[in-house]
């Protein structure tokens, strides 16, 4: 129990600054519905930049003791990373129409926690540098001034690709929580490494969100739906048939699942386009 407290008390802290970063943020802005496509857009960025650093060429280790086997513990330090720490903050920052000089001063913030994170043995470096998070994290931030602005004046790419990462985070997310129930795992060959799972899970992931948003942004009404719910349950099916994957869920509770998702999606439609559709 000692180690678990003084493993996730950082984590906690950090979670209460941002989470009051956020909620601050929206108080003080009344166009909430943008602000939530940048929150999400911005840790959909977040969670693509760490498939590559973290998911395949294996970063760094978190260790916040918060899930008990530790594969899923480091996973879920970079969740709260890639989904909160760092994309509250840019959200934060582009609505408080910040410079450059506090955007250094936030990346400056984030290499002083770093640092004290690897002081405190709750996160490790493999080949990562603090340096890095120095020299990107800034232009992270004025990323999400553009992408803001580019939001607020109805650019078409930017609201598809934004349609598309909201997608794209909540799959990942739901799959996360499969995973972590053992209930959904990929991986090729008898045994399915959870290393193999957080490699291939991403890209099922990407794959769906790009059908759905590309489906649904035509149109959100009941065909559309079906035909999101057909091709994740003919993936599903393909996947286990070859055996890339082991599903424990019942038929009918991944059916219900993706029933769900896909009226999520067409709130998502709504909260990008500004538009509803009946269907």
């Amino acid at each position: 129990m000692k180690i678990l407290k003084r493993n996730s008390v950082p984590f906690f802290i950090l979670f209460l600054i941002h989470t009051f970063l956020l909620g601050f943020t929206f108080y003080r802005n009344k166009n909430r519905k943008d602000i939530l496509v940048l929150l999400v857009s911005n840790m959909g960025f977040a969670y693509l930049f760490e498939y590559f650093v973290f998911n395949l060429f294996n970063s760094y280790v978190y260790k916040p003791k918060i899930v008990k086997k530790s594969f899923f513990d480091n996973v879920f330090g970079a969740v709260l990373s890639q989904a909160i720490f760092v994309p509250f903050t840019a959200v934060f920052l582009t609505l408080s129409k910040s410079g450059w000089v506090v955007k250094i001063s936030g990346s400056i913030y984030f290499s002083l926690i770093e640092l004290l994170f690897l002081r405190l043995g709750v996160y490790k470096h493999n080949w990562w540098k603090t340096i890095y998070t120095l020299i990107l994290l800034p232009f992270y931030f004025k990323w999400s001034d553009y992408w803001y602005s580019c939001i607020g004046k109805k650019n078409q790419i930017v609201q598809f690709a934004s349609y598309f990462l909201l997608i794209m985070v909540t799959e990942t997310n739901l799959f996360f929580v499969l995973a972590i129930m053992r209930k959904f795992r990929f991986g090729m060959g008898r045994y399915h490494s959870w290393t193999e799972h957080f490699i291939l899970s991403p890209l099922y992931s990407i794959t769906l969100s790009v059908f759905t948003a590309i489906t649904m942004k035509k149109q959100n009404d009941v065909a559309a739906k079906l035909k999101v719910i057909v091709l994740a349950i003919g993936l599903n099916y393909f996947f286990q048939k070859i055996k890339l994957l082991k599903n424990k869920l019942r038929d009918i509770e991944y059916l219900l699942i993706r029933i769900v998702m896909v009226f999520v999606y067409g709130q998502y439609r709504e909260w990008v386009y500004g538009e509803r559709d009946k269907g």
